[in-house]
């Protein structure tokens, strides 16, 4: 069950949002806020109660309001400042992010930010004085723009063995918004730019945009503000142009947010260049926004609040389709990275994180985002609006499709391989206000950002390459068909309440486990480089049609839409990105529509993208999306690598392995594992109900963990011992030379065969992996089933003593012989030999074994010396002699001695439980009596 659920946490960290992880911050500490505060003043009656602004209490859960000095001590004087307070949801606890305990007892380093970064040029650049009114307009509508974050974090405790499994949480990380705002030098930056032209001032913001995706050293979110802004100017002349590049922590922020405030920031700097003030139309101040979680199941429908109540038949195919994305082997790095075709993850890596570690070890040092920036002009997206329609697909649908084809013009890092095919997760980013209860309006800054993934493929090497180059009709129907499959995959999603189950099994995820943790194993692993996705698209729509702030002018009524000009600030471009550095995306782009063209911006992490590929990689999908527009191509692309007089890639371009059909091998492998389940189903039904009644009998949650975690161990440790003795007898039975007088030249020649045919053939390491799976599962279940020759150990947890089914363990009394009257437990010291058993926690692969046990000084405890040889010859015929442990190995146990026990009775510990040793009979010498 433990492993199960980090499983699941593992696939709702796959199923939600990029993975958008920055360079750390420079603390976590838990201090109150020091930031240089101005209280709101008073601007309209209907806005504004006793000095501050009225804060609602009923729309969301876990909020409250207090008046409280700046000191934050709470006080009843409505002369101070008012605080609302609001527990994060589980997607703003990851996009903080929430620390993990454990790691910072280490001294290790604090997670590090997510950071989220949009910029915008525009025609004119404002007057420092009228810029510094707009933003603390801004702060005095937004709550969250004046917010910090107060509470660890951390779990009542623990309760698991690799201590990823929480429960409770007395001090939940906090947003902390008064209605004082930050001074504004805490939130502005002026840049003054070196030189004049256009392209010196887009030098300046790209250089900062880049930068700050990866940098969070800014924020101290327990100070706050968690944002902040920079003027990007030439000159201070307001007809020149000028950018205005704002920063987030993404647990306030996502791109609809950022619109909006653009839009509140050019309308009041407009107001005050027209009439020198905003009072007409001044902005209605907003409540504390609801969660991720609240806006999208409703307000008390977090886990926390109902626990599985909302569990329904759709939740269980959401989790089952999540599991089964695993078996289409997605690529996820390219193969200058992987040095093959492997995907890099998979269930191994899987496994790997949720036992705490990183899959192939740390590796995530260097990576940094490198990012280009590109425009489709406005009459070729206008063009490729009209293609959309007519084949009865979005926007996104032919992005997406964009995404999966470019893709597979630069996976193979350069080497291409014939008539390779791969499958691509692509991951689509969603804003979460519009699915489930949609009780979030956007009228105020937050986060909801979420994503689905997409499945498309397989896809031929190069796809992108041959339609591009041959520009045919029935190329051109490629990119149509997998803009249909993106579509057909987007409403099946919805349809089926995807968004709402996504949500609710991330934030059971987030709830019972550190996913903040095993987000962070991922990103440092080098097997996954941090990669999730082969590709994720960001599609905001068009900026105009958003809606805009709410204003008193239209304070109970339909909000205007976002404009591209106030007065004679226009938007020229806007570009947004987070950042994929430590985890995410292997390719990753992010556009929207502003004054009918699109911008885009490409920000994968590099050195895995380095930053010439990244450049071909923007290239090459502009040109495809140009061509399939039937638009006007801007730059033709081509970025095939062609391959001359290399043997070994010719040989691996005729690779006979790739002839093997499709699932041939796998869905053997699985018919393998069915059967095997089939076979113990009674066993396994058995196991659940016996593992009811412990639960029944043990209510403590750590109790209880203690028991199934030491279940796990053994019942792991043994199946996967049983290959290691294959392989040790097959190493010491092969024929042949030796070489180096240690490795026969036979068993290295099959390893070579082997291990050629799993790299080269995707159709037998899909099958290798599942097979042993399948042969996992098939092992503990004849565990359970206590068959002889297999599963000799009883896993069941019930045992039969005298004619009666004994579930757990046996009480004293049931098991002690009369001999035992009178026992001098200093006969308890000496050599033991042990004979025969029927347990879990032993294995029938040694032998020998014996406990050489002495009692303490004081008699009040025991310690075992505990010898053992092995592998026993009949569990290694042929190499049992060889081991490291073949002339004995030796660990030390330790255990006490409870003075209410009887005399027959020790407690041993281990592995977080304690039970008790019985001594049950005693056999006399017949001569001595003794």
């Amino acid at each position: 069950m433990v492993i199960m659920n980090k499983a699941m946490a593992w696939m709702a960290f796959s199923c939600m949002c990029p993975i958008l992880v920055l360079k750390q911050v420079e603390s976590f500490s838990i201090t109150k806020p020091i930031a240089k505060m101005n209280q709101i003043p008073m601007r309209n009656s209907a806005a504004i109660v006793a000095g501050g602004i009225r804060m609602s209490t009923e729309t969301a859960g876990d909020i409250g309001t207090a008046s409280t000095s700046t000191d934050g001590s709470s006080k009843g004087d409505a002369d101070l400042s008012s605080v609302t307070r609001r527990s994060l949801g589980s997607q703003e606890n990851l996009m903080l992010p929430r620390q993990y305990g454990p790691h910072l007892d280490k001294k290790e380093s604090p997670f590090p930010q997510m950071n989220h970064v949009s910029v915008a040029v525009l025609s004119s650049t404002p007057s420092l004085k009228h810029l510094q009114s707009a933003l603390n307009d801004l702060m005095k509508t937004h709550p969250l723009l004046r917010c910090h974050i107060e509470g660890s974090g951390e779990p009542e405790k623990r309760i698991d063995l690799f201590q990823m499994v929480r429960e409770g949480e007395p001090d939940p990380c906090t947003f902390v918004s008064s209605d004082q705002i930050y001074d504004v030098d805490d939130v502005l930056t002026v840049k003054e730019v070196s030189g004049d032209t256009n392209a010196d001032l887009d030098n300046s913001w790209k250089s900062s945009f880049e930068s700050s995706l990866d940098d969070g050293s800014w924020c101290d979110v327990n100070k706050g503000p968690l944002w902040n802004i920079e003027l990007h100017r030439t000159s201070s002349d307001a007809s020149s142009p000028c950018a205005l590049l704002m920063k987030f922590n993404h647990a306030i922020s996502d791109q609809s947010s950022a619109n909006l405030m653009l839009d509140q920031i050019l309308y009041t700097l407009a107001s005050l260049d027209e009439r020198g003030s905003i009072k007409d139309a001044a902005t209605v101040p907003q409540s504390m926004p609801l969660s991720l979680e609240e806006s999208v199941l409703g307000t008390k429908r977090a886990f926390k609040d109902v626990k599985t109540e909302d569990v329904s038949l759709n939740t269980v195919k959401y989790v089952l389709a999540k599991a089964a994305e695993g078996s289409k082997s997605p690529v996820i790095l390219p193969d200058s990275i992987t040095g093959s075709n492997e995907d890099g993850g998979g269930i191994l890596g899987a496994l790997t994180i949720i036992s705490g570690r990183s899959p192939g070890g740390d590796g995530s040092s260097g990576r940094k985002s490198t990012v280009q920036f590109r425009k489709l002009s406005d009459s070729n997206t206008q063009a490729l609006l009209a293609k959309c329609r007519a084949n009865g697909v979005s926007i996104t649908n032919a992005l997406t499709a964009a995404a999966a084809l470019t893709s597979t013009d630069f996976i193979d890092g350069g080497s291409s391989k014939k008539d390779m095919k791969r499958n691509y997760k692509v991951l689509q980013s969603l804003d979460m206000r519009r699915f489930g209860d949609q009780l979030d309006k956007c009228e105020t800054v937050s986060c909801k950002a979420g994503s689905m993934d997409l499945m498309l493929g397989p896809l031929d090497d190069y796809s992108g390459e041959s339609i591009r180059l041959q520009g045919d009709v029935d190329l051109e129907n490629k990119f149509w068909d997998l803009a249909k499959t993106s579509r057909d995959q987007t409403s099946d999603f919805i349809q089926n309440d995807g968004p709402q189950e996504a949500t609710r099994v991330f934030d059971f995820a987030m709830t019972i486990s550190d996913m903040n943790n095993l987000v962070h194993l991922s990103a440092e692993g080098k097997d996954t480089q941090g990669r999730a996705y082969s590709a994720g698209v960001s599609n905001v729509g068009v900026y105009e049609r958003q809606k805009g702030v709410r204003r008193n002018s239209n304070a109970d009524g339909e909000r205007d839409t976002i404009k591209s000009k106030h007065g004679k600030y226009e938007v020229q471009e806007i570009y947004f990105a987070t950042s994929h550095a430590r985890s995410g995306c292997l390719y990753q782009v992010s556009t929207m529509t502003v004054q009918g063209s699109m911008d885009f911006t490409f920000h994968p992490a590099s050195p895995i993208v380095p930053k010439d590929v990244n450049a071909k990689y923007a290239d090459a999908f502009i040109d495809l999306l140009e061509l399939v527009s039937g638009g006007e191509r801007t730059n033709p692309t081509s970025t095939k690598n062609e391959n001359k007089g290399n043997m070994i890639m010719n040989f691996a371009q005729s690779n006979p392995l790739d002839n093997i059909p499709e699932w041939s091998l796998g869905t053997v492998a699985a018919a393998l594992g069915l059967v095997g389940i089939a076979i113990h189903w009674d066993a396994w039904v058995q196991f659940i109900d016996n593992f009811k009644i412990i639960r029944q009998a043990v209510p403590d949650d750590a109790d209880f963990w203690s028991v199934l975690n030491f279940w796990i161990l053994f019942a792991v440790s043994h199946p996967i011992l049983q290959p290691i003795l294959w392989i040790s007898d097959v190493l010491h039975g092969s024929p042949g030379p030796k070489i180096a007088d240690l490795v026969p030249a036979t068993f290295l020649l099959g390893n070579v065969v082997a291990i050629s045919a799993v790299a080269m053939s995707k159709e037998i390491r899909n099958a290798a992996g599942i097979f042993a799976l399948s042969a996992f599962i098939t092992y503990v279940g004849a565990g359970l089933d206590g068959q002889a020759g297999l599963g000799d150990f009883n896993l069941q947890l019930n045992d039969s003593y005298k004619g009666t089914v004994v579930k757990g363990c046996p009480t004293y009394e049931q098991v002690r012989q009369p001999s035992m009257d009178n026992f001098d437990l200093e006969k308890y010291q000496g050599l033991w030999y042990e004979q025969k058993f029927h347990d879990w926690t032993q294995f029938k692969e040694v032998y020998d074994t014996y406990l050489d046990i002495k009692l303490t000084s004081d008699g009040k405890g025991w310690i075992d010396d505990f010898g053992v040889r092995g592998p026993a010859p009949a569990s290694a015929k042929l190499s049992w002699d060889k081991s490291p442990v073949a002339n004995g190995a030796h660990y030390f146990m330790f255990g006490r001695v409870d003075e209410k026990d009887p005399p027959g009775i020790l407690r041993e510990s281990g592995f977080g439980v304690e039970f008790p040793n019985y001594i049950v009979d005693v056999q006399k010498d017949p001569e001595t009596g003794e």
